[in-house]
């Protein structure tokens, strides 16, 4: 809840023009803890000397879960530390943004800066203020993103227990944190985003229990609107989806779940949107979250984007996306299908009972489901050697051919989850609430991974971490069916729950570990290696944030924590018109500045 606090505090002082120095911020979270200690200092004594140890089944499970956490924290930061640069592409733009706000202390800018202004700023903007702290930008980034990822399975474990069962919260945590398919340590802004997604969904939660957590629920959801253009939307789908299958269970209009979203729509509005659009307009803030105006495509397409079949579900390679890597291995695929037979063995009797029901509801469903499916199947046509998409004119059998495996596999989901629902609506006694949340959230987030052929999609290759998070609510409730068929066999519950941990561990996270430990290639903007090595030389060489000047990129200059001013008028003019000056005009420029040294790169000799 700090972690959401912190941003929407910042983005407030950015509007009202305080500074975002770490030290305000220090400040402001202490004002309210020192009061109420104050307040409830004889209380704070009494529980002190009153204090008795007691250790419960859920504090091993609390335990056990800080070790998931710790865990995942050693591999992701092992991996991130394991080469001297930053990988791929967007970590350099994100050093930039993140040094632009540790100065200039502010998020708004007057010149473009990629992932800040009119993109949400919220994770270069956390980052740039704990830089402050320190003299490493790199190291920030590094350091700084690799526990908020791994803090994300502390905050699914307490939503999970508060969503299911705490019993089984521990094995869904686990699950998720084996998935190779759940966030790597990848240095982007749905590093952020995710991990919010528990927060706002454990204060949502918590409503149940008191009605003013719809406040603090607000605020959680409203921060969560604006960490990423893709995962905030996915977040927003995901919400209204919750939303809408609560009030269908609980017979209810649930006024304060839905007070939560709307002020939290109206946080994120007021704290960034509106703000945004009054400095850049409405089609200069599309176009700087990725949106292009002036088409009929409702489709945004990712850069690892294609078709996928039941394998790359199943069968986890050591070799994987770096971004977002995909796949979720055999022994959590497995899992996931003995939830599907179990929800449906529990309540085989009540399904015969309403089977007609059912029957019509799913039949209904199906149709217009593979009739809208087909209809926005996109083909696509090799032509001339660039792959291009032709719409509408593929037969409906040869669609049903192309897509099998997703279609079968869609429709079963779509009938547990119908079944569950009647089910539900009908009888008194149900109590799996949480697993038609989790089995909606599946068929949705299992379109959006497969959504590369059709024609409505959202960067289905970024889908394959949230897809994670449905499947790992579900797949303890495939571990419990087992543990209960094998019983009659009489094998202990333990050995069963160690082969089942052995399996995940084999088939999802030593895969996973391999991936977020190897080395991971620093980029395409590179023309050769010696080039990057002399780069980790400089790195090495000169102190930190020494000023050194490049004609062309940036980013390798302030990633390897050294400085230029990216976002200065001069700087950009000069990087411009400057290559042609004398080099005694040049060197005066450079003394005039304040830059010690002087880059010339093969990108350099690339452009001019």
């Amino acid at each position: 809840i700090g972690l959401a606090t912190f941003i929407a505090l910042g983005l407030l002082f950015n509007i009202v023009k305080i500074p975002l120095d770490w030290r305000i911020f220090l400040i402001s979270s202490l004002i309210f803890p020192l009061i109420y200690f104050f307040l409830q200092f004889k209380n704070f004594i009494s529980k002190i000397r009153n204090f008795k140890l007691r250790i419960t089944k859920y504090d091993v499970n609390i335990l056990i879960m800080l070790i998931l956490f710790l865990l995942t924290f050693y591999m992701y930061s092992k991996g991130a530390f394991a080469y001297p640069y930053l990988e791929d592409d967007d970590p350099w733009s994100h050093a930039i943004g993140v040094k632009y706000v540790a100065i200039e202390k502010t998020v708004f800018t007057k010149s473009p800066i990629r992932y800040i202004d009119p993109y949400p700023p919220s994770y270069d903007m956390i980052l740039g203020i704990l830089h402050q702290t320190n003299n490493s930008v790199y190291w920030t980034l590094k350091f700084f993103n690799a526990l908020i990822i791994s803090l994300s399975l502390i905050f699914f474990f307490f939503f999970t227990k508060e969503l299911s069962d705490k019993n089984k919260a521990l094995f869904s945590t686990f699950a998720l944190a084996s998935a190779p398919a759940f966030l790597s340590h990848f240095i982007w802004s749905i590093a952020l985003s995710i991990p919010l997604y528990f927060v706002s969904f454990y204060a949502v939660e918590r409503i149940k229990y008191d009605k003013k957590w719809f406040l603090i629920a607000a605020m959680m959801i409203g921060v969560t609107l604006i960490t990423s253009p893709t995962h905030s939307t996915y977040f927003a789908l995901f919400f209204v989806i919750y939303y809408v299958i609560r009030v269908i269970l609980e017979k209810d209009i649930l006024v304060y779940h839905i007070a939560a979203g709307f002020f939290g729509l109206l946080i994120s509005f007021f704290l960034w949107w509106l703000p945004s659009i009054f400095r850049h307009g409405i089609n200069g803030t599309l176009m700087g979250i990725g949106l292009r105006t002036g088409t009929s495509v409702v489709s945004i397409v990712g850069t690892g984007d294609r078709i996928y079949n039941w394998q790359d579900f199943f069968i986890v390679q050591k070799t994987n996306l770096i971004n977002n890597p995909i796949g979720i291995g055999l022994v959590l695929s497995l899992l996931l299908v003995f939830a599907l037979l179990s929800l449906i063995y529990k309540y085989y009797q009540e399904l015969k009972e309403n089977k007609l029901i059912i029957f019509v509801v799913f039949s209904t469903i199906a149709v217009i489901l593979l009739l809208f499916l087909s209809h926005s199947y996109v083909k696509y046509v090799p032509k001339k050697g660039v792959t291009s998409l032709t719409k509408g004119s593929v037969p409906f059998f040869e669609f049903l051919s192309d897509q099998l495996f997703f279609i079968i596999t869609l429709l079963i989901i779509i009938f547990v989850t119908v079944s569950l629902v009647v089910i539900s609506y009908r009888s008194k006694d149900f109590k799996e609430n949480y697993a038609i949340i989790a089995l909606a959230w599946l068929i949705f987030s299992f379109y959006a991974v497969n959504a590369g052929p059709f024609y409505y999609k959202l960067s289905p290759f970024r889908v394959w971490a949230i897809f994670s998070i449905p499947l790992a609510i579900l797949v303890s409730e495939g571990m419990w069916f087992l543990l209960l068929f094998f019983k009659g066999f009489r094998i202990p519950k333990m050995v069963i729950l160690a082969v089942i941990v052995v399996g995940i561990t084999t088939t999802s996270a030593y895969q996973k570990y391999t991936v977020n430990t190897a080395q991971w290639p620093p980029g395409g903007f590179w023309t050769s290696i010696e080039e990057i090595k002399g780069y980790i030389q400089m790195k090495d060489a000169l102190p930190p944030n020494t000023k050194v000047f490049t004609f062309v990129n940036n980013a390798p200059i302030i990633g390897l924590d050294k400085f230029i001013c990216h976002w200065c008028g001069d700087v950009k003019e000069y990087q411009r018109d400057g290559f042609n000056a004398t080099s005694q005009d040049f060197h005066l420029w450079l003394k005039r500045k304040g830059y010690a040294y002087v880059v010339i790169d093969g990108q350099t000799i690339r452009k001019f």
